[in-house]
């Protein structure tokens, strides 16, 4: 995806969670010295951002975001990054297994008529266990209220399931968020017609679990441990 917090590419290098955070920070030091990441420390409670350079991006094909993009894209990439590996390695948020993605770069070029039109490009697109779809939205800075219930006005008219993520971090934005949804979905009904269903997660400070690092010996003795979840698990809109 572009960009990702540090700490979580210890998920996406082993998702079997046998790899140390130090054996994940020790990959991204050779990566830099290759110049194809850059890792800024923005944050204190979320550990430094890695994202591509050119020649990173160049290497792995298309992405959405690279280190020459502001700062900010960088953030918001790594967050709704971190919200794929919850969805994808947490008990399932809607009920139902996340397996696949599709970025909004792909999800851009497969809807193109429709993005021409004025469609919202969502943050990703989990396909779920069932056959159907979910809309992800990270919302991660306080907006005009009316602006974020235009998008999710839009978003629950056009798939089933629309699931708003909001970093844990941000002291007053869920309540927000959780108000825009309602009138969202209040819109909708209005007009007679029938909304996806919303669902609210929170992205935690951290999805690694706190452990001391091991040899390479070591870590074929270590148990599978779980992610730590969310402070509130992803849970359904009251119909």
């Amino acid at each position: 995806m572009g960009s990702v917090y540090e700490d979580d590419l210890a998920i996406v290098l082993d998702p079997a969670m046998q790899t140390s955070r130090d054996a994940a920070r020790a990959v991204v030091r050779r990566w830099m010295q290759a110049d194809l990441v850059h890792a800024d420390g923005l944050f204190a409670n979320r550990g430094r951002i890695v994202r591509l350079t050119e020649n990173g991006a160049r290497l792995v094909g298309e992405v959405d975001h690279r280190a020459d993009e502001p700062v900010t894209a960088a953030v918001h990439a790594a967050e709704a990054a971190r919200t794929r590996l919850l969805l994808e390695h947490q008990t399932p948020v809607v009920g139902v297994a996340v397996v696949g993605w599709v970025s909004p770069r792909r999800w851009r070029a497969e809807n193109e008529s429709v993005v021409a039109a004025g469609a919202l490009v969502p943050d990703g697109v989990a396909r779920l266990a069932d056959g159907s779809s979910a809309a992800v939205q990270v919302e991660r800075v306080f907006r005009e209220m009316p602006s974020v219930v235009t998008a999710a006005v839009d978003l629950l008219r056009r798939f089933p399931r629309a699931i708003y993520a909001v970093p844990s971090m941000i002291d007053g934005l869920p309540g927000l968020v959780e108000a825009a949804l309602n009138q969202a979905v209040g819109q909708i009904r209005a007009d007679g017609s029938v909304p996806g269903t919303p669902t609210f997660v929170q992205i935690p400070d951290r999805l690694v679990p706190n452990r001391t690092s091991v040899t390479a010996e070591e870590t074929g003795n270590l148990r599978t441990t779980r992610p730590g979840a969310a402070s509130r698990q992803g849970r359904p809109w009251p119909r």
